[in-house]
């Protein structure tokens, strides 16, 4: 929290096990900083401190931000206030592929995998293949939207894309 508190811009994003059951949970969420990625599991840890450090103004960089806010909202109650949409800046940018691993391939050169995407996330213990695939579905966010609001901005842009995130 003391690490997170003091990062201006964050990288977030859920896992959840709704290809595996009626009523769907947030089993994970996955943190990234500048400078480290956390993997928190909501069923071990309260994260309820997390909300307040999330939700209290610092921008919040999101891929395909639409579903992750809604099972947020409707677990915790958090309502982030800025965010970044990887994907609607790509999109907006006429980007071909839309893809956190497309984008990602494209800008950085690495590709990710998708083998555990649709993994059952409410599973414990979580092996480590689950947790390193979770950190990388943030690791990469923040250099994204670096290149993405910079792009956007020099485009005269960036002001249409965040009230679209909104």
């Amino acid at each position: 929290m003391e690490r997170l508190g003091a990062e201006p811009v964050v990288a977030v994003d859920t896992e959840s096990n709704s290809f595996h059951v009626y009523r769907e949970r947030v089993c994970l969420l996955q943190i990234s900083t500048r400078g480290e990625d956390f993997v928190v599991d909501p069923f071990a840890v309260d994260v309820a401190p997390l909300g307040r450090v999330l939700c209290d103004g610092r921008e919040t960089v999101f891929h395909g931000a639409d579903y992750d806010v809604r099972c947020l909202k409707r677990e915790y109650g958090w309502a982030l206030p800025r965010l970044f949409d990887t994907m609607a800046a790509a999109r907006r940018l006429g980007r071909p592929g839309l893809g956190l691993s497309a984008l990602v391939e494209s800008h950085f050169g690495v590709r990710l995998s998708k083998a555990n995407q649709r993994s059952d996330w409410g599973r414990r213990p979580l092996t480590r293949e689950q947790i390193a695939y979770a950190a990388l579905d943030t690791h990469f966010l923040l250099p994204l939207h670096e290149l993405l609001a910079s792009e956007l901005s020099e485009r005269w842009a960036l002001d249409a894309a965040r009230r679209e995130f909104e």
